[in-house]
């Protein structure tokens, strides 16, 4: 009986597409079809020049259309009745697919994302103003500048050079696994990824018109999450599996010694910054020039010196709620060049040495693939979305890796060292050697800016403030 009925309903579709049908009732159906697929094309191209970001959106939803098909399909083909009425169907269809339209399409959707993904969000500005411009196919890629107020995060990776001797063809890779941490965290906690240069990243929270607040708590929430996502992107850096094994690798263990890891350093600062291109006509990079990108870089710089990871200017901590000023330790006030005035430096408190690889999470087989790509991306937009309306302090308290990295900074800890710190800004130099001595013996085994202040105070000055001392001084990169 059912094969009966498939074969009566498959030579019905040829005697009506091959004998009944008339040539121009068909060739109308090719009409309408390819002029409703060219409406829907020219719909997608206005959304991405308007938008050019939304490409992405876009790769991602016909992804997502495209597995759901699939889906259903495998599900009907275990089916023997389903999968003989499926066929029928197709063969009954009365308009067939235009492929070329579909392809088309598709393409389109690949390369704005394409241009999405290698001029970023700087880089908006250009594609949409060449995009706009339907009267001429000319490029303009040097779009002016435009100035925004924005938060610039610098993070480097640390032994980047001998990393780059002893990997050499692996250091790709190795760039990259770093890379998709920190582009992921910070993408979470709504900062744009922006140049790449193998041993650093630019990171910068901008306004935006999009996120439904107002510029001032927006601000707030863009300090709080730069914050919060550095702090995260050095125990994800430690905790990971694939990061952890470096750890293991002789090359790295012979020039870095044994407890070599993987690590980054980070300097966060904030003020205005000219978004645009940069370039010529045969080369153009999409950045941010301003004299506060250098000052954060400086920041960043400055770790170093203070035997720390994470480094925030004062013009960030002023932006957030005491919850997460309450996190960073006030550990110095100086003069950075391009500054106009001094800033106070704070530190994120985080004993990364303390922290050790996840071996439960280490992937056993997965195939990095388009389809876990895009489970990821979807699970990061969902958290993104949420970022903006909670509470990002309680980050410090429930997430078991910085409760980790933060747990032998005491209350007594901090105590001490504010106490200290008063008495070196106020010019007390031998109480402030007291205290701080006190520390470095009693309380922790080390603390990178206890000593930076005990070494400035003793050479030149043995522990003697200098005529006129206001509490502030160079800042050592």
């Amino acid at each position: 009986m059912v094969l009966l009925v498939t074969a009566s309903l498959m030579f019905t579709s040829d005697a009506n597409r091959l004998v009944l049908r008339p040539a121009g009732s068909f060739e109308s159906v090719i009409g309408e079809l390819s002029t409703s697929e060219v409406e829907k094309m020219i719909e997608r191209i206005e959304a991405i020049r308007d938008k050019p970001l939304l490409a992405m959106k876009m790769a991602d939803d016909e992804f997502k259309a495209e597995e759901i098909k699939k889906e259903s399909m495998m599900r009907n083909k275990q089916k023997p009745l389903r999968r003989i009425a499926m066929e029928a169907s197709r063969l009954c269809a009365s308009r067939p697919e235009v492929m070329e339209t579909v392809i088309l399409e598709k393409t389109i959707i690949k390369l704005g994302s394409l241009l999405a993904l290698g001029f970023g969000e700087a880089g908006a500005d250009i594609i949409g103003k060449n995009m706009s411009g339907s009267d001429s196919a000319g490029v303009n890629a040097m779009v002016p500048g435009r100035k925004c107020e924005c938060i610039v995060g610098i993070l480097r990776v640390r032994d980047f050079s001998t990393a780059t001797e002893v990997l050499q063809a692996k250091v790709m890779m190795f760039s990259n696994q770093i890379a998709e941490i920190v582009h992921g965290v910070c993408n979470e906690f709504h900062g744009a990824p922006n140049k790449n240069t193998g041993d650093s990243f630019l990171v910068i929270w901008k306004e935006s018109h999009d996120a439904g607040l107002d510029g001032t708590e927006l601000m707030q929430k863009y300090a709080e999450g730069a914050i919060v996502s550095s702090a995260c992107v050095i125990g994800a850096v430690h905790h990971s599996p694939l990061l952890g094994s470096y750890r293991e690798h002789p090359g790295l263990q012979y020039r870095l010694g044994s407890n070599c890891r993987v690590h980054l350093s980070i300097g966060l600062h904030k003020g205005w910054a000219i978004e645009g291109a940069v370039g010529s006509e045969f080369k153009i990079d999409c950045s941010y020039l301003s004299p506060n990108v250098s000052i954060a870089t400086s920041i960043e710089r400055s770790t170093e010196a203070y035997g720390v990871s994470v480094m925030v200017a004062q013009s960030v901590v002023d932006l957030c709620d005491y919850p997460i000023r309450s996190q960073c330790r006030l550990i110095d006030k100086v003069i950075v060049r391009g500054s106009p005035a001094p800033m106070e430096l704070y530190c994120v408190d985080l004993d990364y040495m303390s922290v050790e690889v996840d071996l439960t999470s280490r992937p056993k087989g997965l195939a990095w693939n388009t389809r876990q790509r895009f489970k990821v991306r979807q699970q990061i937009e969902q958290e993104k979305k949420a970022v903006l309306h909670k509470d990002l302090a309680e980050i410090f308290v429930t997430d078991e890796v910085i409760l980790q990295m933060r747990e032998r900074y005491t209350v007594e800890f901090f105590q001490l060292f504010n106490m200290g710190y008063q008495n070196y800004s106020q010019g007390e130099w031998q109480v402030a050697r007291r205290m701080l001595m006190h520390i470095k013996s009693d309380v922790a085994a080390e603390d990178g800016p206890s000593t930076a202040l005990l070494k400035f105070m003793e050479a030149p000055y043995g522990f003697e403030a200098p005529k006129g001392w206001q509490g502030i001084r160079e800042l050592v990169c």
